[in-house]
């Protein structure tokens, strides 16, 4: 090891020793302002412009994965987020939702019925890859990733899920290895109902590809199953979400 990569590995492990760790299934808050990582941000005026944290998951058969926890100031259009915190801003998801073409024409009906934009806080949670360094485990299965050879550890991984308590319950499954992130939630579905039908445009099975790849990487890039999360400038709200981590099984 270089001295640059050493260096660069004991700052990101000085970053992280402090961080509060929890397992999957355990309720934690996902901005709890009294944790050593949070930070809170403002704007000029002193109003509430943003937040972020960070959680160790200890996984136990990878050891612990460096989360962070991320918003970011966005003007989103309105029929293309959920807004927990005042549901009618957003897409109301109901039982039309639930099947593949009452979905899609409730979804062409509400381009239409609530277009507009809406700003607020987009949130999104992930595993980075300089937050990896320490980890070799998590290392060794982007190589296998690489190479096409999917372990059982790697499998695991994709059945790995963020809920969020807001009062209705949302989770976002993990997506594995996205140039964004060795690990990434982003789109949010009902908790009760699991992934709603996908209704992008999919991909056919890439010649040199095997079934399985393209069907991730139709996964990876179709993100039609649920919504991004946009929540309010409002800190005293999003201080109250409660967040798990689940190991779940998938269809």
């Amino acid at each position: 090891m270089t001295d640059d990569k050493k260096q660069r590995f004991g700052a990101q492990e000085n970053r992280w020793k402090n961080v509060e760790v929890v397992r999957p299934g355990e309720e934690f808050l996902l901005f709890d302002t009294r944790r050593n990582s949070t930070q809170v941000r403002y704007s000029d005026d002193r109003s509430f412009a943003g937040i972020r944290s960070s959680i160790r998951l200890d996984t136990g058969f990878l050891g612990k994965l460096n989360i962070s926890i991320a918003t970011v100031p966005y003007i989103k259009e309105r029929y293309a987020v959920l807004t927990p915190f005042d549901p009618k801003q957003g897409y109301l998801i109901d039982k039309d939702d639930l099947s593949l073409q009452s979905r899609l024409i409730k979804i062409s009906r509400m381009r239409r019925e609530h277009a507009g934009t809406i700003e607020g806080l987009y949130l999104f949670v992930y595993v980075a890859y300089e937050d990896i360094l320490s980890n070799g485990l998590a290392q060794a299965l982007l190589q296998e990733d690489a190479q096409e050879q999917e372990s059982e550890k790697v499998l695991l991984l994709r059945h790995l899920f963020l809920t969020l308590q807001f009062p209705d319950t949302f989770t976002a499954r993990a997506q594995f290895n996205t140039p964004r992130g060795f690990l990434l939630f982003r789109t949010f579905f009902p908790a009760d109902t699991g992934p709603l039908p996908r209704v992008g445009s999919g991909q056919q099975t890439t010649p040199g590809r095997s079934a399985n790849q393209s069907s991730q990487e139709e996964l990876a890039g179709d993100r039609t199953e649920g919504f991004d999360l946009l929540l309010p400038f409002d800190l005293e709200k999003v201080k109250t979400i409660q967040a798990r981590f689940l190991f779940l099984p998938m269809d």
